[in-house]
């Protein structure tokens, strides 16, 4: 047997080594162990003669260590390394275990192993640190494959991809093998050029997150925001990309810079406050209207334009209407700047979240003032021509009648005629009278009457009237969205027409109610004559725009007809009849029940 050589006990390097050192010679006996493997063993030199004593230190392990020895004194290898676990080497009273590799190296005598050495290094920082390596790579791996945002691992130098989760498969459109073997600029639709300036100006401005636009499979082409960062795995250095899709966002934003856009080139003042009523926002014509400026307004209320003209209660209907999430419309007095009152129409309606919580109001307001005083005066001028031509039309009657007993008969026909002149002026006097009341009034949108009744009852009623003339009716039954009395007005003033101004002994009117093939389309109301047609002049009066004084209507009743229907949605057309006469045709918006 060889033996080792006799000072290594004494050696003073072994001794002082902080790891646990021991040594067996080429039979595996233990010939020595330094005074740090002496306190964790608890052994003396003397006492541990035989490496198979370690094993009840060992809790894993043992047996490699044992044929390492063994390998290095047989010369099969000259350098082993066996990772064991052993007791807390620390101290023989310490509990746990930690990770330690065993050295093992031969002690040589003339070219053969006399014996080894083995030393025993504490690597339990180094297999935590890999372990908590191992658990970080492997909740990143749980979380990449299961996150429902589309995620790359891509190789920075090429820009290979090496993996992408599913999420990013069903965003793309390319299953997980095609993904994997495209390069990332294969769907970036920038130049390698412009991504690397947006790279340069990201570092510059010490941010992680980039726009890009993504081809996906089916050739759509999405804005996306891309956050990338170095991420080690396996040992190696990758790009990690969380890409979120900012189409709609980006959308969104444009919709809403075109929004912002409209606003301050509206005519209108518009303004838009927070759920409390604080204002956010005004436009350009808010100030112009009101004098006061953006920074004057903001953060202030719309009490600031408050003229105490509106009572208590009209502001809490506002504010019931709005905050129960309607659109509140009124007409009321404002306050500007300079204290001078104006009157304007103004709409609040809320602005609410996707939980259909209310975030904002936006209000509009239309200075209303000039048309207020307009038709102020309108009224004032009406109120008094109306009051002098009743007065004067009474006193012509008046005298005219008492004349018409005075004179004799071949005078008389002269007198009737001022008198019919007078009862024409009358009755003019009284239609433009409704008119004014029909523009003015809000008819009531729920009010629907069935043509063919009224149709029925105004026929009737010239039939009496007029014994000579001719009237025939083909109408279905249909509701239309307007009032009876309305539609009755309308009805006798075109069959009145139609007979009294016809020429022929025994007068022909055809009244006929064509319903819509389309729940949306008009009923039209044709009222046809065989009379000598309506003159170009009258016909100017149902012309929307025409103004030339040399042409004029002589009469109201076309232009009382147009002004009805124009302000419940409809329209008038004339035409010519054949082989003679006139064809008045009213188009009238349908009832719910006529577009169900």
């Amino acid at each position: 047997m060889t033996s080792i050589p006799d000072d290594i006990g004494d050696s003073l390097v072994l001794n002082s080594l902080q790891e646990p050192v021991f040594v067996v010679d080429a039979d595996g006996n233990i010939v020595f162990l330094n005074e740090r493997l002496s306190n964790v063993t608890a052994y003396s030199p003397e006492q541990l003669e035989n490496i198979s004593q370690l094993a009840e230190f060992l809790d894993v392990g043992f047996l490699s260590l044992r044929d390492g020895i063994q390998e290095v004194l047989a010369g099969e290898a000259t350098d082993r390394r066996v990772e064991i676990t052993m007791q807390n080497l620390k101290s023989a009273q310490d509990e746990g275990t930690i990770h330690v590799e065993a050295r093992i190296t031969p002690l040589d005598d003339d070219g053969m192993p006399a014996g080894a050495i083995v030393v025993l290094r504490d690597i339990n920082t180094r297999k935590q640190m890999e372990k908590t390596l191992r658990e970080r790579e492997q909740r990143f791996r749980t979380m990449f494959e299961s996150h429902s945002a589309p995620m790359l691992l891509i190789e920075p130098d090429s820009g290979q991809i090496l993996n992408a989760n599913e999420a990013a498969t069903v965003f793309y459109g390319y299953g997980a093998e095609k993904l994997t073997s495209m390069r990332v600029q294969e769907i970036n639709r920038l130049s390698e050029k412009e991504v690397a300036r947006k790279r340069e100006r990201a570092n510059k401005e010490n941010r992680n997150h980039f726009e890009f636009e993504h081809l996906l499979a089916s050739g759509d082409v999405r804005t996306v925001e891309v956050y990338t960062t170095p991420i080690e795995i396996d040992g190696k250095e990758l790009l990690f990309s969380i890409i979120h899709d900012i189409s709609d966002r980006k959308q969104s934003e444009h919709e809403l810079e075109l929004y912002r856009e409209a606003v301050s080139q509206t005519g209108h003042s518009v303004l838009i406050t927070d759920e409390e009523g604080i204002i956010e926002f005004v436009n350009p014509a808010f100030e112009a209207d009101t004098g006061y400026s953006q920074e004057e307004a903001i953060g202030k209320t719309p009490a600031i334009l408050k003229s105490n003209k509106q009572s208590q209660a009209f502001y809490a209907d506002l504010w019931n209407t709005i905050l129960a999430g309607d659109v509140w419309e009124a007409e009321l007095v404002n306050r500007s700047k300079s204290g001078q009152l104006y009157y304007v129409e103004q709409t609040i309606a809320p602005i609410t979240d996707e939980d259909g919580k209310i975030t904002n109001f936006v209000a509009v307001q239309s200075d209303i003032t000039e048309r207020k005083l307009r038709e102020k005066r309108l009224s004032d001028l009406n109120r008094i021509l109306r009051h002098n031509l009743r007065n004067a039309l009474t006193a012509i009657e008046g005298y005219t009648r008492t004349l018409l007993k005075e004179v004799d008969e071949p005078q008389q026909h002269k007198l009737k005629r001022i008198l019919a002149q007078a009862e024409t002026l009358a009755d003019t006097s009284e239609k433009i009278t409704t008119v004014r009341q029909s523009l003015n009034d809000r008819y009531d949108i729920d009010v629907t009457c069935n043509v063919g009744a009224v149709l029925s009852e105004q026929v009737a009623e010239f039939e009496d009237s007029y014994p000579e003339a001719s009237i025939e009716v083909d109408a279905e039954s249909a509701e239309l969205d307007l009032d009876a009395a309305t539609l009755g007005t309308l009805l006798r003033e075109l069959i009145d027409n139609a007979i009294t101004h016809n020429d022929r002994e025994n007068p022909c009117v055809t009244v006929t109610v064509e319903t819509p093939t389309r729940p949306s389309e008009p009923i039209k109301v044709h009222v046809a004559d065989n009379g000598p047609g309506v003159p170009e002049q009258e016909r100017t009066a149902v012309e929307v725009g025409t103004d030339d004084p040399l042409i004029h209507s002589s009469g109201i009743g076309l232009a009382h007809v147009h002004w009805l229907v124009i302000n419940y949605g409809g329209d008038v057309e004339i035409r010519d009849n054949e082989p003679r006469g006139t064809i008045v045709t009213l188009s009238l918006p349908p009832g719910e029940q006529s577009q169900s």
